[in-house]
């Protein structure tokens, strides 16, 4: 009788056992063929991201354009600096104009204040420009080598 029981009670275990998978079997195909619900993105969150990134977007391609008109700038004003004037820091001998950020023009300007003629107002240091310097920094007790450092452009903009 114990023999029977034991395998009547081994007989329910293996048909529930069978039911179980066939029950997880069938669960995990239900969720494989419509999705986990937290993982599907929902309809307000997916606009919401798209809204994001079009922004974004929006903004990498104004930044972009604003870098390109600054390089426009930058190349204009470029073009339009004197001759000199982007290399006047230079230790180019034939260059008489050393100060930083003077214009050839705003020498010649400033020699003409100080009462000195430099010649004609063009930009060009020629002869009569670096002879100018040399009269200005022996008036004014500096070393007349005829090159306008910082000194000489200093004491000619606070004459």
């Amino acid at each position: 009788m114990r023999i029977i029981v034991f395998r009547k009670i081994q007989n329910v275990g293996e048909i529930m056992n069978q039911n179980f998978s066939r029950l997880f079997a069938i669960v995990l195909i239900a969720l494989t063929v419509s999705g986990c619900a937290t993982t599907r993105p929902k309809p307000a969150q997916t606009q919401e991201v798209n809204a994001q990134l079009g922004a974004m977007q929006s903004q990498i391609e104004a930044k972009d354009q604003e870098i390109q008109d600054l390089h426009y700038q930058l190349d204009s004003r470029q073009q339009a600096l004197p001759r000199n004037f982007a290399s006047n820091a230079s230790g180019d001998k034939h260059n008489i104009l050393r100060a930083v950020g003077v214009a050839p023009i705003e020498l010649q300007k400033a020699l003409l204040r100080a009462g000195l003629d430099p010649g004609p107002v063009d930009g060009r240091l020629g002869k009569k420009t670096r002879a100018a310097v040399k009269a200005f920094q022996k008036k004014n007790h500096l070393t007349a080598d005829g090159i306008v450092g910082e000194k000489t452009w200093a004491a000619l903009r606070s004459s």
